[in-house]
């Protein structure tokens, strides 16, 4: 279909600055046909669009550029020819030819942009255009800022007086290659009265893996609790743990889903959505992310340090860019105390535990990952087991929650007796 095919062009030239790579000729005399196709998503045509004139071209993609120019409307949707213009009255437009021209937005252009996205008026193709024009000119401090500013106060977000909240925050758009047990986590954090909430989606583009949601709903609970029931878990001595859907607690974002996956590509959308802690502690989050891509990796954990809306955050380089940790080596660190930020390597190692090859299957299905998970908390001594054990020790010994020499002994004993098992049951029902 040519919709599929015009996505594909897309992956192939739209990653970024490092990663894309230049169409052949035959490719774009192929997008030709393509763009003004009626079976294509104007999302995906804008985003074409946007990635050729941002990216620096070869010979072939300029001259193809200088025919299109030549004569936009017979090669475009009208609604895409000021792409190639300049003209247009419309301020959002203007916004997103600026950025095509690697001119970077001040805060308040950032506001207006960020702002735009979540008008219902705003066509979907402009929304896509903005979003792949800063991922490829890549955005500056200030703009992140606003953007993740303007991310944070849509949330419906609850306070808890609870002293102390881990947030473990995965990326939305999930996992096809790793078991993630950070819900199992959560529960075994739970069982030691270390409240913890997880958060995600039912699945959202560009990777669409399995997500908590899916995990969850496979367990026969319910994923979409309100906000106040979550928290009410939360302050609950005997759960401890809750889990919030983006649908609930950030409708207006959920909604972008479609927008997201017809511009194929990730938006800045996936770096701040994880971030914006639908249950916050009065005295801040003890937050827990990952990163893949390492520009991400300061600038995630400075932006969360010029917000200030968390006590501390431990951001790892962990499999697929999450909070889950390879039990095979090392792993990247960094660590914002509330003050300071320091990188460091973790190990299962530094807690006698031993490597264990990390598991990598792109056929991997999430009935397989619940089903480990579960045989974990019910203390059976498998792969889970292990990972869940070191992802714990790892968050309480860094946000030192827990003052315990055998803290592995006190873990194992909470998976061997059931109370891990306890607190899971008790999850959204």
């Amino acid at each position: 279909m040519v919709q599929e095919r015009l996505a594909e062009l897309l992956k192939k030239k739209g990653i970024g600055p490092e990663g894309s790579k230049s169409l052949t000729t035959e490719e774009l005399n192929e997008l030709e046909h393509l763009l003004k196709s009626p079976d294509v998503s104007l999302t995906t045509v804008a985003t074409m669009v946007t990635a050729l004139l941002t990216l620096e071209p070869n010979n072939q993609e300029k001259e193809w550029i200088e025919k299109i120019k030549a004569a936009p409307s017979k090669f475009l949707p009208n609604e895409i020819v000021p792409f190639f213009t300049g003209d247009t009255r419309d301020n959002f437009y203007k916004l997103i030819l600026k950025v095509i021209k690697h001119e970077n937005l001040s805060k308040e252009e950032a506001e207006s942009g960020i702002e735009q996205l979540f008008h219902i008026q705003t066509p979907e193709y402009l929304k896509g255009a903005f979003l792949e024009s800063q991922r490829l000119k890549r955005e500056t401090f200030i703009e992140n800022k606003a953007f993740f500013s303007g991310l944070w106060n849509k949330v419906e977000r609850v306070k808890t007086d609870l002293p102390v909240v881990v947030d473990i925050a995965d990326s939305y758009d999930g996992f096809n290659r790793t078991s993630n047990f950070s819900l199992f986590t959560a529960a075994l954090l739970a069982s030691l009265d270390i409240p913890c909430i997880i958060h995600s989606i039912d699945k959202v583009a560009p990777k669409e893996g399995y997500t908590s949601h899916q995990l969850l709903k496979l367990a026969g609970k319910d994923p979409l609790k309100s906000v106040l029931h979550a928290k009410q878990a939360l302050e609950n001595k005997s759960i401890g743990l809750a889990y919030l859907d983006q649908q609930i607690f950030f409708n207006n974002l959920f909604l972008l889903k479609k927008m997201r996956k017809e511009m194929v590509k990730r938006p800045f959308l996936a770096t701040f959505e994880k971030l914006l802690q639908p249950i916050q502690s009065t005295q801040g989050n003890y937050l827990v992310s990952g990163y893949t891509h390492p520009h991400y990796k300061e600038e995630v954990v400075k932006q969360l340090k010029e917000q200030g809306e968390c006590k501390m955050a431990l951001i790892f380089k962990g499999l697929e860019g999450s909070t889950q940790l390879t039990l095979s080596r090392g792993s990247t660190a960094i660590f914002y105390d509330g003050n300071e930020i320091n990188e460091s390597l973790v190990s299962p190692e530094d807690f006698e535990l031993p490597l264990v090859e990390s598991k990598q299957d792109k056929s991997i299905k999430p009935e397989d990952v619940l089903s480990e998970g579960l045989a974990a908390l019910e203390g059976k001594k498998n792969y889970a087991r292990e990972a869940i054990i070191y992802q714990a020790a790892v968050i309480i010994t860094k946000f030192n929650l827990i003052q315990q020499k055998d803290l592995i002994s006190l873990l194992q004993q909470k998976l061997d007796s059931g109370e891990a098992l306890n607190r899971w049951n008790m999850l959204n029902i």
